[in-house]
């Protein structure tokens, strides 16, 4: 292995990334909030830069994260943040509670730029079972578990700094395991992120072209980003701690019986309502969808996730095709594998 393999995670810089999207699908839907926070050898989580982005289309998901067309109308678009983005990236692996999620989103945006973009990442979900601390939830969840004040959700910048500071705990297990390099994270469980550490640090110099701009827009207190006041806990909060629940969940597209009792579980605990789980569920299963049919052509592999996907989303409540009030089994819906999610 090249890149970062046998370099030493005690001594590589993590820059934290955290976004708000306009939905699950990169490419179509787009960035609308973006943070990073950096965390040196040795250092406190550092606040880089925390704006809102002008997405050139209507805004979606406001029901999640809060964002309107208001807000983001005189923000900067991605092209203009695009240099401070690469700056904070430049010369640090980049991590996100959910990197599957943040990263597709971040290399579609500079690829709109005509920046093709390949850097290492962690991700801070599947960290937790990689170390032996827990099982993959969310990041709420796994805050509530590590003792980690986190009150703001779904704004990039607290969100960061929440994710930022679980890293700390990850990387003090890091070395209390004897994990010294990449390697060998990559030998201790195999997870698609760890093939990544083969490549190289991003380097800002080679992207001359892009330049951090001063014309940021924060949502967050310019003095203290992280104490910024928590939204009251309303429909939007639960909303969105669901929405966190399902999307991790979703995020390998493989759903396993004790997920699908989590989110049961998240589901009841939140108290939502039977128009408020279609709408999510009807949400991720067209970003999931709009992801698997962008080349114009659907695999018979493809075909079978997207049934397992419906199957699990039927165990939870609901899925799209079934009909309200109507009481439909899973064994209407058989994969063609005959496979089930919670088998």
């Amino acid at each position: 292995m090249r890149g970062l393999a046998g370099r030493s995670m005690a001594e590589i810089p993590v820059a934290v990334v955290d976004l708000e999207t306009t939905g699950l699908y990169p490419g179509g839907d787009r960035i609308v909030e973006i943070a990073v926070v950096r965390v040196g050898p040795n250092e406190e989580p550092k606040l880089l830069f925390d704006t809102l982005v002008n997405p050139r289309r209507r805004m979606s998901a406001t029901e999640i994260h809060g964002i309107t067309d208001a807000d983001v109308a005189d923000a900067p678009t991605f092209e203009e943040v695009a240099g401070n983005l690469l700056a904070a990236l430049s010369g640090s692996v980049f991590a996100s509670y959910n990197v599957y999620f943040d990263s597709k989103f971040v290399q579609a945006e500079f690829a709109q730029v005509g920046m093709i973009a390949r850097f290492p990442h962690l991700c801070l979900m599947y960290l937790r079972p990689v170390l032996g601390l827990g099982s993959k939830c969310s990041l709420i969840d796994a805050c509530q578990c590590h003792d980690v004040q986190h009150t703001s959700t779904h704004r990039a910048g607290a969100d960061a700094l929440a994710a930022a500071r679980l890293w700390k705990i990850y990387i003090a297990t890091i070395q209390r395991l004897g994990i010294r390099t990449f390697e060998d994270l990559a030998r201790r469980k195999a997870y698609k992120f760890t093939n990544s550490f083969t490549q190289d640090l991003l380097d800002a110099s080679l992207w001359a072209g892009l330049q951090p701009t001063a014309n940021l827009k924060s949502r967050a207190s310019k003095a203290e980003p992280e104490l910024a006041a928590p939204r009251p806990i309303d429909r939007q909060a639960l909303l969105g701690e669901y929405w966190d629940a399902l999307t991790v969940a979703l995020a390998d597209l493989d759903v396993t019986h004790e997920e699908i009792q989590y989110l049961q579980v998240k589901r009841a605990s939140l108290k939502l309502t039977a128009d408020e789980l279609r709408w999510l569920h009807a949400r991720a299963f067209a970003g999931i969808l709009a992801d698997v049919c962008q080349d114009r052509a659907v695999t018979c592999g493809e075909a079978d996730v997207l049934y397992r996907v419906g199957a699990a989303l039927r165990q939870i409540g609901w899925a799209p095709g079934d009909v309200p009030g109507e009481s439909v089994t899973d064994r209407d819906f058989r994969p063609r594998s005959g496979r089930f999610l919670s088998d």
